[in-house]
């Protein structure tokens, strides 16, 4: 049986990029990015929202992307998803693991998005984004699992 195991991501990075270590010493980042979606409900009336993507990377490439990745910057990001439960505490979660970074343009200062101000969901404008925004940094930093959003279609 053939399998893909893929994920492709173009959008702004929602706040500066911190450099860590490994236990084994291999450079790491984890960063969001920002990503518009744009769809029609069947009354045929668009809707704008933006979800929001943590991506980890490591070695040379994290230290690239702590160099030169900042809030706002548009980035391309093509890479995998993995899966990941602890039987102990019954929790599992994904990661989308960059496997390459393409760097497309500088922080605009508007918030972390580029062009595309208007729906106001990146950044500090929305305060449930802001919310799980604060649950993800706190659940990273002691590597737990993530937060779950919730989507309203």
């Amino acid at each position: 049986m053939a399998a893909i195991n893929t994920f492709t991501i173009i959008g702004n990075v929602t706040k500066d990029i911190e450099l860590r270590y490994t236990g084994s010493g291999t450079p790491t980042v984890t960063y969001t990015v920002a990503v518009d979606n744009v769809w029609y409900d069947n009354n045929g009336t668009k809707h704008e929202e933006c979800d929001f993507i943590p991506v980890t990377t490591y070695g040379k490439q994290a230290e690239n992307d702590a160099k030169y990745l900042k809030k706002g910057s548009a980035v391309a990001v093509i890479g995998r998803i993995r899966s990941w439960y602890k039987q102990e505490e019954r929790k599992g979660g994904f990661n989308f693991e960059a496997e390459r970074v393409q760097y497309l343009g500088k922080p605009s200062g508007n918030g972390g998005r580029q062009g595309n101000a208007g729906t106001g969901n990146a950044g500090t404008g929305n305060a449930e984004h802001d919310d799980w925004m604060r649950d993800y940094d706190r659940t990273e930093q002691a590597g737990t699992q993530q937060p779950q959003g919730n989507r309203r279609r």
